[in-house]
């Protein structure tokens, strides 16, 4: 079906910015810190954000800033060499993981503003998916904390649980199964990692009082992964609370404790995720774990050779292309994914914002006489070619920054489709080249 004369506009209520309050308070840190000690035993330096300045601080957002986060970091699945949902390979299962998250959530929010708020009918189904929403919101916010603020220039993500065989995260938290934190943040300068962000992000529906159960566990957790060895390591832990119609969040950084807090610590959260009591010590045999062996750094030259890849195969997954081939994680699918893009010529779009192109996947959702579009994308200039350096790599996305004010954060802009250009577009972008678009066609 052609869709060349439709005309599309932005839905209002996605593209209005809105306000939700973040506390970040020593009131706060306190109150996780006892929670913590009463727990584990052990205190431990828990501090408000340094970029919040320790107080309940105002966020302003637009639902699309928050639909990209949440769709891309949710995407940031690197193990795309296994197979996937029905036997295939894990960028095709993949593809759409991105516009999943987006979708699921274009009709959460309110036209009201100014503060942010979810509509009367998310607040009704929300209390029969608690725990899945509360989660998805919570990835939400903090991603639009880390990114906004913790952030200053582009970095790569990756799903920690998705990355056992990864030479960052692997060695930090072998042995341990599930029982680390969610997200990692990198930062590369010139070839090497210079900086690493641990997230644990939670959400509940139920108040104050839980959020701070869930940060003291979200402590524990984010104590997992070992110091990478020449890199600046933060550990962070992000909570929202949908309570009604509005969200809050609460966000707080835990300081490098000494090895032997740290290892004992991670070690007590992982016993007690597999329902052991956690003995420490040298012996061997099942329920020891030697907490000297969970302190050893990651060696940073392992970090360096593994992580641009699994940048590199993130945006080609949300962009919706199947990316060349750069290292044996994304030999086994690129053929396979190919066989899937029969019709790329109907889904890849081109857009340009800004004299920037993007490249992404246009999904039209059939809503009986209009259709949705949406679509996600990668800048061109952060797209891999084959033969890539990493030095290659991080010259385009110093060309994609130069000279471009706001590019470092989220910004909204006008655009245009090359396959439709009658069609105005407002496109939200971000620092590391990804782009949302929602529409409604007429």
């Amino acid at each position: 079906m052609a869709f060349s004369p439709l005309q599309g506009g932005q839905p209002p209520a996605l593209s209005t910015p809105g306000t939700y309050e973040v506390e970040s308070t020593w009131k706060l840190a306190d109150s996780v810190s006892n929670a913590v000690l009463q727990k584990t035993g052990r205190r431990v330096d828990i501090r408000p954000l340094p970029e919040l300045e320790s107080q309940v601080a105002i966020r302003s957002v637009r639902p699309l800033d928050l639909l990209l986060g949440l769709g891309k970091t949710t995407s940031a699945l690197p193990g795309l060499h296994q197979a996937g949902a029905a036997g295939l390979p894990g960028l095709t299962a993949l593809r759409t993981a991105s516009r999943w998250a987006i979708i699921r959530y274009l009709w959460a929010f309110a036209e009201a503003r100014p503060d942010l708020r979810l509509s009367a009918l998310t607040n009704q189904v929300r209390n029969h998916q608690r725990s899945l929403f509360s989660e998805h919101f919570g990835i939400a916010v903090a991603t639009d904390l880390v990114e906004q603020l913790i952030l200053t220039e582009p970095a790569q993500v990756v799903d920690a649980d998705a990355v056992s065989y990864d030479a960052v995260l692997g060695p930090a938290v072998g042995g341990l199964g599930s029982h680390k934190p969610d997200y990692f943040w990198y930062n590369m300068r010139r070839g090497n990692l210079t900086d690493v962000v641990v997230l644990e992000a939670k959400g509940n529906s139920s108040g104050r009082r839980t959020t701070i159960l869930q940060l003291a566990r979200g402590v524990q957790q984010v104590l997992v992964p070992k110091p990478v060895t020449g890199a600046n390591m933060r550990r962070i832990v992000i909570g929202a609370c949908v309570a009604g119609r509005r969200i809050k969040g609460f966000a707080l950084e835990v300081g490098e404790p000494d090895e032997e807090t740290r290892g004992d610590i991670a070690t007590a959260f992982a016993m007690e995720e597999a329902g052991e009591r956690p003995r420490f010590g040298d012996h061997e045999g099942s329920g020891w774990i030697s907490a000297e062996a969970l302190a050893t750094p990651v060696n940073r030259d392992e970090v360096v050779r593994e992580v641009t890849d699994l940048d590199r195969a993130r945006l080609f997954t949300f962009a919706g292309l199947a990316p060349e081939p750069s290292g044996p994680l994304l030999q086994a699918d690129r053929q396979a994914a190919n066989s899937q893009d029969a019709v790329e010529s109907d889904v890849v779009d081109v857009i340009d914002v800004d004299g920037i192109s993007f490249r992404c996947e246009n999904s039209l959702i059939n809503l009986g006489g209009r259709y949705l579009s949406v679509r996600t994308g990668v800048a061109e200039d952060f797209l891999s070619v084959a033969g890539d350096t990493q030095g290659d790599f991080e010259q385009r996305r110093a060309l994609y920054l130069e000279g471009r004010p706001g590019r470092t954060s989220y910004a909204l802009r006008p655009g245009r489709s090359r396959t439709r250009p009658q069609e105005a577009l407002t496109v939200v972008t971000s620092a590391d080249g990804c782009m949302l678009s929602v529409s409604m066609l007429n």
